[in-house]
């Protein structure tokens, strides 16, 4: 039996992890006003072993979306306003440097803070 991960999976998470966004579409429809949608907000450290064995240390942040919910997926070059994130505190501004599908009906935005 098939399953549909984004409606029996990922909706309940969205449902229950999500914030509300509003994405400014620069590229993937240039012109087009913004508009609201939500998603599964995360940030936290990575850190890249270099070639020297030290550690380069930097901070991952991105957004995760349901494919269903948006007409038009986000695309890199778009902004994302995220006025808080799921303990209330304020959050802010950021461009999309990349998005990767997950082939289940999620996909995972890599975000940048616009300054």
């Amino acid at each position: 039996m098939a399953v549909n991960f984004s409606t029996m999976v990922k909706l309940p998470c969205q449902d229950m992890f999500a914030v509300p966004v509003t994405i400014t579409p620069l590229v993937s429809q240039p012109g087009s006003p913004s508009y609201s949608g939500h998603g599964i907000f995360m940030t936290g450290p990575t850190d890249v072993p270099l070639i020297d064995g030290s550690i380069y240390s930097d901070q991952q942040t991105i957004l995760d979306i349901r494919d269903a919910e948006y007409p038009v997926t986000p695309m890199a070059g778009d902004q994302v306003t995220i006025p808080f994130d799921c303990n209330g505190a304020a959050v802010g501004t950021f461009e999309i440097l990349d998005t990767d599908e997950d082939g289940g009906g999620l996909t995972t935005l890599s975000l940048r803070k616009v300054v």
